[in-house]
């Protein structure tokens, strides 16, 4: 879509009208200076008459290749009519940071994400980790490293070369529940599909993942940034994935290598994670965490401490989960000076985004509502 003197007419009145400037919701948001490129959700006024003026495109291509998608594959299954959000949902959401939603998923769903997680293991992507004993960042991605004595995998799937090498995956992001539901959740009008995280912790795996945030990690920024954490097999309380209630609101800190705990380059800027384990032992913080059926979805902020221990369940009890990270109304490519994991070198060479532009494009296209230009 070109911008049209309808955008251009509501770009006017957006910045004139006094409802505007009284809501609660865009107060905040009207003092930065317009086509502002700061990060951390300071692009305000600039941000809104973007909003207005040129909303989020997707290149051509993008919209062709998921209609494609739409029309040819047949065995994606069909959505339940109305979205399993409540307000209480959304007030969990926005309080906590994250919120469980039990048999967010069918069954049919849960089989055919787990035939693309099943694909996925056997087309793995570039930067996939196949993590054993003694695995370091030295040695994560060499050769053979697939034949290794398996705890954990773990890949990132961009929707790209989904379409290529994981359409599954690809159909998931595009048409499943999950870029509505996150969307509901964070009070936006779209969802942008950012990528995908597939993990596996096989049974007996003492694999942990540690305290973190995902959001430090990535080069995106904005308030409406969350994922979708799907459980693909049963999952007991003791090996669920820990969050820390609130803590989305805490601010950024310094993201690390889960491997060996290395600090990321260039990045002394945030401060450290304080030791999360010494707060909740002092009542200073409390964990949320939850025993998960196939099919659940755990719905959390991009800025939530969280983290998980092992697979303590026997062998052959394995633990597939995948997580849909997904940006809205505001989310915007962040250029973050030091290093970040996502997206991969070879995708943040090929979006063509700058700093502070809005996430959707043909790299990362926008999924929610469904048909969305």
């Amino acid at each position: 879509h070109r911008p049209t003197e309808k955008w251009l007419k509501l770009s006017s009145v957006a910045s004139s009208c006094p409802l505007t400037r009284r809501c609660p919701l865009m107060a905040p948001l009207q003092f930065a200076k317009r086509g502002s490129r700061r990060c951390a959700g300071h692009f305000s006024v600039g941000r809104c008459m973007l909003r207005f003026s040129r909303p989020p495109l997707l290149a051509p291509g993008a919209a062709l290749q998921r209609r494609a998608l739409t029309t040819g594959a047949a065995d994606v299954p069909v959505n339940p009519g109305a979205l399993p959000v409540t307000l209480q949902d959304i007030e969990a959401y926005r309080r906590d940071g994250v919120v469980h939603l039990q048999g967010a998923f069918s069954a049919e769903w849960v089989a055919y994400m787990r035939r693309g997680f099943r694909d996925g293991m056997e087309r793995p992507g570039k930067y996939a980790e196949f993590i054993g004993a003694g695995a370091t960042w030295d040695t994560m991605f060499a050769e053979g490293a697939k034949e290794r004595t398996l705890d954990m995998f773990q890949d990132q799937v961009f929707y790209q070369e989904a379409i290529d090498r994981l359409p599954r995956w690809a159909a998931v992001a595009a048409r499943s529940q999950a870029p509505g539901l996150i969307a509901e959740l964070m009070g936006s009008s779209s969802a942008t599909f950012f990528y995908m995280h597939p993990i596996l912790k096989r049974g007996g795996s003492e694999q942990a993942i540690p305290w973190h945030q995902d959001l430090p990690y990535w080069k995106v920024d904005g308030h409406q940034i969350g994922s979708v954490w799907i459980a693909l097999d049963d999952m007991p309380l003791s090996s669920s994935v820990r969050y820390l209630r609130g803590s989305h609101l805490w601010g950024l800190f310094r993201p690390r290598h889960f491997v060996d705990s290395s600090p990321y380059e260039g990045r002394e800027e945030l401060p450290l994670l304080p030791d999360v384990d010494e707060m909740l032992r002092e009542g200073r913080t409390e964990m949320l965490a939850y025993e998960v059926r196939a099919g659940d979805a755990l719905c959390f902020d991009a800025r939530i401490v969280h983290g998980s221990l092992g697979n303590v369940q026997a062998t052959g009890h394995d633990h597939r989960r995948i997580a849909l990270r997904f940006g809205g109304d505001d989310a915007v490519y962040c250029d973050r000076a030091g290093e970040t994991a996502i997206p991969t070198v070879e995708i943040d060479a090929s979006h063509g985004l700058k700093h502070g532009e809005a996430l959707a494009c043909e790299a990362f296209p926008k999924v929610w509502p469904a048909g969305a230009p």
